[in-house]
């Protein structure tokens, strides 16, 4: 069965959910999963999702070494030296970075539980559909981040791009939902993406090249996956 958990109220109950058996897929498509996918690209070693500022410069006063990265509201933190456009970790191989934003990161920590937890973007649908249809897990659980407390458009396509790319045909009534969506937007995702309440937002603050960045679809052959409290590149 493949579900989708279209909002972060779903994902808050997540954490007293078993997921033992559930292999989850997390979707921040503006822009942490994005964001994240480009770094383990280009060669950042791992990612540390935490859910708070605090608990990211806790893990860096452990590791040195560690680069520290995020947001709030969609602009970097003070004193952190990356934000959360995918286009600054194209230049930081052979580095690890904590990673901490507003949605993203806490839809990681609410299914921490699950049996295997993949990141997903638009970027890389094709990589992840392989990697899944390989494992052929039994429930496929797509968690799409949010905005806030809210609904995210560009997660929903996300995840029904994916569904859209799994021969598994039993689908949940929000994975149909979610299926097709994508199929409306597949024509033009970019603009859809464009006139989501969240690309509205980042253009607004002058980040509006992080949504061309993220808007692309299969365009990368790198799958991430939560390797203990790290997400690394699938190899």
């Amino acid at each position: 069965m493949i579900d989708v958990a279209l909002c972060p109220s779903e994902i808050r109950r997540l954490e007293s959910t078993d997921l033992s058996l559930t292999t989850a897929v997390v979707f921040d498509v503006l822009r942490a999963t994005s964001t994240m996918i480009t770094g383990l690209e280009h060669g950042v070693e791992q990612f540390f999702p935490v859910e708070t500022v605090a608990a990211a410069r806790a893990r860096r006063a452990q590791d040195p070494s560690l680069l520290l990265a995020g947001e709030r509201g969609g602009l970097p933190l003070e004193g952190f030296k990356l934000g959360n456009s995918p286009a600054e970790f194209k230049g930081i191989s052979g580095k690890s970075v904590v990673l901490t934003t507003t949605n993203g990161t806490v839809a990681l920590q609410r299914v921490r539980r699950a049996k295997r937890i993949y990141v997903g973007a638009l970027l890389n649908l094709d990589a992840l559909a392989r990697a899944l249809e390989s494992e052929e897990p039994s429930d496929l659980l797509l968690v799409c981040a949010g905005t806030g407390e809210e609904f995210a458009l560009e997660d929903a396509i996300a995840a029904g791009g994916l569904v859209e790319r799994l021969s598994q045909n039993a689908l949940s009534d929000a994975a149909l939902l979610a299926t097709t969506l994508y199929r409306e937007a597949s024509s033009d995702v970019t603009s859809y993406l464009r006139g989501s309440k969240n690309g509205r937002s980042l253009a607004n603050i002058g980040k509006a090249k992080d949504i061309e960045e993220c808007a692309r679809v299969a365009v990368s052959q790198t799958v991430g996956v939560m390797r203990g409290a790290a997400v690394v590149k699938l190899t």
